[in-house]
């Protein structure tokens, strides 16, 4: 694949602030947005390419979308903050487009941008992100989170950009603000544009793409694409018989390891019993070993609960304040075993 450069993003919706949610949804599920571009291929911590492909053909419930909604609205509304620090620190004068953009060569690949910013004569798109302080660790060093990168090449591609700058907020103060910069890399980007169109073929031709991401990611999105049956059951494939095998053997591995974990740690205890005795209650210990200083002692953890027998008193005394706030939650935890014979 060669990149033609020569060309002007064309514009799906000319005003996006005048869309509903439902109008502006529609739209998205024309083709791959830049949030959609790590999912696509099979790259994003979120969701998982089966996600975008059940939103894309209408299949999904939209029970994802709310999960996190919380995190989306923080997000939007600190958008302007984010923008202002921006501007502060840098003097320079970002503008909103509110436009969602279609890619003139690749017709699935939309792009509704944050920002743009014009920086010595080149411009450049702006994506603006919050996050949690125990989330740094990607953006450590100049780094810039997978996913997020791959939505930024995804807007370059789109709306054929110098670049893209990232802006995070990660706190509550302007010390906790960081920008990156991350340049147009061509080879990068004919790479995603092949993923892409392979993702979308996949949705042209209605044939879900297989799970490839990591096992937590793949089960929980099964479990939203289909709910328990109570007592339903079927007949399996048998080429899913080896799936079995590797599981009972699997299974099997790991109580073995389990078992030799709880000897372990029987040893463990055996080992720092005296330990406690020697300290006769106090908090902590301190002990020389090969020169250097250890401390020995109890980490308090307090947790607040209502055990059962007052769970029945409550429901006895104030079944109104019990019928309101108690609540039953159904999981379904996943087996393989062999039937009893008979």
């Amino acid at each position: 694949m060669s990149l033609d450069l020569h060309y002007e993003p064309e514009v799906l919706v000319p005003d996006i602030t005048v869309l509903s949610e439902k109008e502006w949804q529609r739209y998205r599920r024309m083709g791959i947005g830049g949030s959609d571009a790590a999912a696509a291929c099979g790259l994003s911590p979120w969701k998982t390419a089966r996600d975008v492909y059940r939103e894309k053909t209408g299949e999904a419930d939209g029970r994802q979308e709310e999960d996190n909604w919380v995190a989306k609205e923080i997000g939007k509304r600190l958008e302007e903050l984010v923008i202002q620090i921006f501007k502060k620190r840098t003097g320079l004068k970002p503008y909103a487009v509110r436009k969602m953009f279609r890619h003139p060569f690749y017709p699935f690949m939309l792009a509704d941008v944050d920002y743009f910013v014009e920086i010595n004569g080149d411009v450049y798109a702006v994506e603006c992100k919050t996050t949690f302080s125990f989330r740094m660790d990607e953006w450590e060093d100049g780094g810039i989170p997978r996913h997020y990168e791959m939505q930024g090449r995804h807007y370059m591609a789109v709306t054929n950009v110098k670049g893209i700058i990232f802006l995070c907020l990660y706190g509550n103060n302007e010390s906790t603000f960081l920008m990156r910069r991350l340049k147009r890399d061509l080879k990068q980007e004919e790479e995603l544009i092949e993923q892409e169109e392979w993702f979308w073929e996949c949705v042209s031709e209605r044939r879900p793409p297989a799970y490839t991401e990591q096992a937590p990611l793949v089960l929980k999105s099964i479990r939203e694409q289909f709910e328990i049956r109570e007592n339903g059951q079927m007949n399996l494939p048998q080429e899913l018989a080896s799936n079995v095998r590797e599981y009972l053997k699997l299974k099997e591995r790991k109580a073995e390891l389990d078992s030799q974990s709880k000897q372990i740690e029987e040893q463990m205890k055996h080992s720092y019993a005296p330990i406690q005795e020697a300290m006769r209650g106090a908090e902590k210990g301190l002990i020389v070993l090969d020169g250097k200083r250890y401390t020995a002692g109890y980490t308090k953890r307090s947790t607040t609960s209502i055990g059962k027998a007052e769970m029945q008193t409550m429901r006895l005394m104030c079944p109104e304040v019990y019928e309101a706030y108690a609540k039953t939650k159904v999981s379904h935890s996943f087996y393989i075993k062999q039937e009893k014979a008979g």
